[in-house]
């Protein structure tokens, strides 16, 4: 009887280890806790895994001097590297580039120069939102002018259409097996009113249109991203309407938010719905280039945030997770430069900590 108190144990002790090492898992998920209390002799899970960093970089508005640089690479050398890390980078190019039959002009009717669109590519920039207040500048051929623009530059672009085919047509970008889909907003444009029956021109801010929007985009891609013009110029804080139409695209379905109009930086936040569902806003990435000189206005930065897929035996899984905010500041100077903020915040008398904290309110 000794005997088999003694060898019971060992005999026990090696039965588990025999079936531990019959357990046959690829991956990093630990699969001990999921199959507790059950009897697991054979188990194989087929696992991979892509992730990608996606972006987006605030208001480029060419006021002079900015509307008659013949380059815009020496203004964005001090930031191409930390742009060119990113997957996907979206920008808001708030002044058209309209061409020069509309002339050079800045506030309060922008006309900017087309090759600004070839730099922002040769930077890192994928894709450009073009619904803000300053779409309709220079009217209905404005707004024509400055598309066939990009579309010389190859520039996919989106919030402003030629036609309801052009509006109706999804912008989706297909990255390391996860595809992204784009949609872009205003909350208006200076008073100038759309021509009647053009309503494709610009997208405005509709709750119900946005809605319908983000779930029939939703059914189509695997994440959906919204550009939003929005909130009120140099408040630092989102107003109670930025919240409201946050919570409805998240209740839609919207994975990012990504806002700007403000011209100064507006914190982050994550929005989780009744259904579990997580949104990211950043409510306004202020200023990437302009010449304005409001306080704070001088202060931008990229957002970022990553987005991995998970495919556990053919079962996908998105995750969209860790929100960063790279601060830059715009130095005045000949020529002006997009600086990191870290790098000169002893010049500017505003530190990268104070804008993270801001931000992400720590």
């Amino acid at each position: 009887m000794f005997v088999i108190k003694i060898l019971f144990p060992v005999l026990v002790a090696a039965i588990i280890v025999l079936l531990y090492f019959n357990v046959q898992v690829s991956g990093t998920e630990d699969f001990n806790e999921k199959f507790e209390g059950k009897q697991v002799t054979s188990f194989h899970v087929d696992f991979e895994e892509d992730t990608i960093e996606v972006g987006m970089i605030g208001d480029i508005l060419l006021h002079l001097p900015l509307y008659n640089y013949a380059s815009f690479l020496p203004t964005f050398e001090p930031v191409r590297k930390e742009l060119e890390t990113l997957d996907l980078l979206l920008a808001n190019q708030e002044s058209l580039p309209t061409g020069k039959e509309f002339g050079l002009s800045g506030y309060p009717s922008f006309s900017s120069p087309p090759h600004i669109i070839g730099d922002l590519q040769k930077v890192g920039v994928d894709l450009l939102s073009i619904a803000n207040n300053h779409t309709l500048d220079q009217k209905e051929a404005g707004i024509l002018s400055a598309i066939q623009q990009l579309k010389k530059y190859d520039m996919p672009y989106i919030g402003a259409y030629e036609s309801f085919e052009d509006q109706k047509s999804d912008r989706v970008f297909h990255l390391k097996d996860v595809s992204i889909g784009f949609l872009s907003y205003t909350y208006g444009t200076n008073g100038h009113a759309t021509p009647s029956g053009k309503e494709y021109l610009v997208s405005r801010i509709d709750p119900v249109k946005i809605t319908n929007d983000i779930r029939d985009l939703k059914t189509k891609v695997d994440i959906v991203i919204v550009s939003m013009h929005w909130g009120v110029e140099y408040e630092t804080e989102p107003n109670s309407e930025q919240k409201e139409l946050a919570q409805m695209m998240a209740n839609a379905g919207v994975d990012i938010i990504f806002g700007h109009h403000s011209h100064v930086v507006q914190p982050y936040e994550v929005i989780s719905t009744a259904t579990g569902h997580q949104t990211h806003v950043f409510y306004s990435l202020g200023n990437f280039l302009s010449a304005q000189t409001m306080e704070n206005t001088n202060v931008g930065g990229i957002a970022k945030i990553t987005i991995t897929k998970k495919t556990i035996n053919g079962k996908q899984i998105y995750m969209v997770e860790n929100p960063t905010f790279v601060p830059t500041v715009v130095m005045k100077g000949d020529p002006f430069t997009i600086d990191l903020l870290k790098d000169v915040e002893d010049q500017v008398g505003v530190t990268d900590d104070w804008v993270q904290r801001h931000v992400f309110g720590e």
